[in-house]
């Protein structure tokens, strides 16, 4: 959406089409790095009610269009297979859409759920429950066809593509930036046999394509502010085929990172292995029915994977410009880079270790 537009003027024409009533209040949501989003109260019925309101990033979702009717496909399967789980709960428009084009910017509306969220947390428990939130996610869509699915953003974790990209961004160099992380882009490099592991296992048909999340951040789990259960998944946007460790993987390297994913102190950074072990308690205890031998021997490596890979993609964005992830100061995606690569190293020393507890866990 052009910034230029005041959303005090949008928001209340968006919910209009979506048939609802009067805008009574709008809060901007700032946790996210990639839409806007908006706590919207409105009148309906008489009554206040809150809904979600998203302007969606048509920058890195080309076709917006195409995300929604993955969302569209995969609440609707949830709620006909597994109608006791809490699923998001999308509004449609005036002519049922799901979604409402401006040309310009691209909106949709959820239901609120009252719920806390986490950006982090070293509670085993919460972690744990985040775990089996997501494992609960691809194991309740374990009998849909993922061919329905589209490829929301080509190659997310097409981790070769990455890597390849990577290299010839370097040698490039557009924005002579290469010496400033020539260090970082050889490690990362160096460990190109590590980073392929899922890419290897799927080439040898080892392991299956599965529906999953690929954005499996604690903050993507909404829970009970009471209890600390996980009440629903959420931001589905990335929702398409993919394989069970970019999930896994990405879950431990955000939420096991003991320094948070921001902190500049790249000496302290390392993963918290009892983060590791609650996660994997909740993840398996799930999925241990559906996964098949080699998916679960490899998911101590597949944080590895994506440590590496998203070093790989905040190294590209920072020589090619920040275009995908905001950077609030020039070399925010660099540090971002450095921080991914302290924990994939210090993922490196610690993987016979990693690899013991999901084999222990796994077990029970």
């Amino acid at each position: 959406m052009n910034s230029a537009v005041d959303v005090n003027q949008v928001i209340p024409y968006v919910a209009k089409e979506f048939r609802l009533g009067p805008v009574l209040s709008i809060e901007e949501l700032t946790a996210g790095k990639v839409n806007k989003t908006y706590k919207v109260d409105v009148d309906l019925n008489g009554q206040s009610k809150t809904f979600i309101f998203q302007n969606v990033n048509t920058y890195v979702f080309k076709k917006p269009r195409e995300v929604m009717e993955n969302i569209r496909r995969v609440t609707e399967y949830i709620d006909r297979y597994h109608p006791e789980v809490n699923c998001l709960q999308y509004r449609t428009t005036n002519l049922g859409e799901t979604y409402m084009d401006m040309i310009t910017s691209f909106w949709r509306v959820f239901g609120y759920i009252d719920s806390v969220t986490y950006n982090s947390s070293k509670d085993p428990v919460v972690v744990r429950n985040a775990g089996k939130a997501f494992g609960d996610f691809i194991t309740n869509l374990d009998g849909f066809d993922h061919s329905f699915l589209h490829y929301t953003i080509a190659d997310f974790h097409n981790t070769t593509k990455r890597l390849q990209t990577l290299e010839s961004d370097y040698k490039a160099d557009i924005l002579d930036r290469a010496k400033t992380c020539a260090g970082d882009v050889a490690y990362v490099l160096s460990m190109r046999d590590k980073a392929l592991v899922l890419d290897r296992l799927a080439a040898e048909k080892k392991i299956p394509l599965r529906v999953t999340h690929n954005d499996t951040k604690i903050n993507n789990v909404l829970f009970d502010a009471k209890t600390g259960e996980a009440l629903c998944v959420i931001d589905l946007d990335t929702v398409m085929p993919g394989y069970a460790g970019h999930d896994f993987g990405d879950a431990v390297r955000s939420a096991g990172n003991c320094m948070g994913s921001g902190s500049l102190e790249f000496d302290k950074v390392a993963l918290d292995t009892d983060i590791f072990k609650a996660f994997a308690e909740g993840y398996l205890s799930s999925t241990s029915s559906i996964l098949v031998p080699q998916e679960i021997e490899s998911l101590a490596q597949s944080c590895l994977v994506m440590a590496l890979e998203l070093s790989s993609r905040y190294l590209d964005d920072y020589l090619t410009g920040d275009r995908y992830f905001n950077a609030k100061y020039p070399t925010q995606n660099l540090d971002r880079a450095r921080n991914q690569i302290a924990l994939a190293k210090d993922m490196d020393r610690k993987m016979a270790q990693m690899q013991a507890i999901v084999k222990e866990t796994a077990k029970r």
